[in-house]
């Protein structure tokens, strides 16, 4: 009978639970973020249209319609959400729909329903089959230059 019970030290193979790397990193940053009370929530029934600021997690499963100002904050819009704002986040995961352009410093993750129509700039993407994407897309590892070269200066055509 010892065989039909796991020890509580025991860890599940990855393999036999099918929990990718991309999969476990995700859920790990949610719950983190949800027990330790640092998410915002707009529910299925809330619509809002203006700016919002936030520095933690924004997770959107309703409409929002406007800005969203953010520096270290990510936002998660949830399967059911609904937004059409131009996008600056360090980190996107994106499982609704999207009207509007994203900018990531880190990470934006399209989720297989997502649609996003826009474009996109960010660190690391991540596509999943099936979703849905109109728009132009820049990834480069090392971050986005944002100065622009000085007038006397020429680029190097070596």
């Amino acid at each position: 009978m010892a065989s039909l019970f796991r020890r509580e030290t025991e860890v599940p193979d990855e393999r036999e639970r099918n929990i990718t790397t991309d999969e476990r990193h995700s859920k790990s940053r949610r719950e983190v973020g949800m027990a330790e009370g640092n998410i915002t929530n707009l529910t299925p029934d809330t619509e809002f249209k203006g700016t919002i600021k936030f520095s933690k997690i924004l997770k959107i499963d309703g409409k929002f319609d406007g800005e969203m100002i953010t520096d270290e904050g990510e936002v998660i819009v949830g399967s059911t959400g609904s937004v059409k704002a131009n996008i600056k986040v360090r980190n996107a995961i994106i499982e609704g729909q999207v009207d509007g352009n994203i900018i990531a410093s880190e990470r934006v993750e399209l989720k297989k329903k997502a649609k996003l129509m826009g474009d996109l700039q960010a660190k690391t993407l991540v596509i999943d089959e099936g979703v849905i994407f109109v728009g132009k897309c820049s990834v480069h590892p090392e971050g986005f230059k944002t100065e622009r070269p000085k007038m006397n200066e020429r680029p190097d055509t070596r």
